[in-house]
């Protein structure tokens, strides 16, 4: 017999797509994004599964409040010995670069990098393509020497500390999906840490602003001096135009 297996729709795409957007939502939707995840991986790693390519590609969305991790064909299971590397460049913990074995910990080094897309509202820089082998080799040395992506200083601690320790370069030191889903769960119920959160995001949407306005004074500045030498270039070709015109006429 055949069979069809009918999913729900994801009607809002993957979380990579939607990002900038889910940027300008209040903290606890953000949070409540974050359970989601969090509680999923919970649930694979409860089936002793280790998921092997988490990255917001594979999380799909049915709203910018409500999400599913996606695509378990890499996944195995925790008694499973891992043969290579799998997964994107910059989601993939440092452990398994260095020729260890995939374990539940290498999925929460993943999550961490998703807590920092969703604070930072764009996804982390990767190549994909073999031109840039060699410059992904130094890259991968880097990460497996505490190499990690900047986290702002005016980013809420309690939220720039768990990512912190989702990267830890001990496996065995990074939160389980378990104890991650607590401690959202805790923060979507504190006040302090809501208002912590949302302070935050104005410090760093300032900063950002300041960004924005110096980058368009830069350009403005460029195209304006390179539209006072066209204008003279057009002014000197006009003159020497019309200078030699007036020539020919005497």
């Amino acid at each position: 017999k055949d069979y069809i297996l009918v999913m729900e729709y994801a009607s809002e795409g993957c979380l990579r797509k939607n990002l900038n957007t889910i940027a300008q939502t209040d903290w606890k939707d953000k949070l409540n994004l974050l359970l989601c995840i969090a509680s999923d991986l919970q649930i694979i790693h409860s089936h002793d599964l280790i998921h092997r390519d988490l990255h917001s590609g594979n999380i799909l969305l049915n709203s910018l409040k409500s999400a599913y991790i996606t695509d378990l064909g890499l996944s195995i299971a925790t008694k499973s010995k891992s043969d290579g590397v799998f997964g994107i460049l910059p989601y993939i913990a440092p452990e398994v670069w260095d020729n260890q074995q995939y374990t539940k910990a290498s999925d929460i080094y993943s999550f961490g990098m998703i807590m920092w897309e969703i604070l930072n509202g764009k996804s982390v820089p990767f190549e994909e393509t073999s031109k840039f082998q060699s410059k992904s080799q130094s890259k991968i040395q880097q990460i497996c020497n505490g190499l990690r992506l900047p986290i702002h200083e005016n980013t809420a601690t309690c939220y720039a500390d768990l990512i912190k320790k989702c990267w830890n370069a001990e496996p065995e030191r990074r939160p389980t999906a378990k104890e991650i889903c607590n401690i959202l769960v805790e923060w979507q119920n504190n006040e302090t840490i809501l208002s912590e959160l949302s302070e935050s995001e104005k410090k760093l949407q300032n900063i950002k602003n300041e960004d924005t306005k110096y980058i368009m004074i830069y350009i403005i500045k460029v195209v304006s001096s390179h539209l006072i030498i066209i204008i003279k270039v057009i002014i000197n070709i006009v003159f020497n135009k019309l200078y030699y015109h007036i020539i020919s006429l005497l």
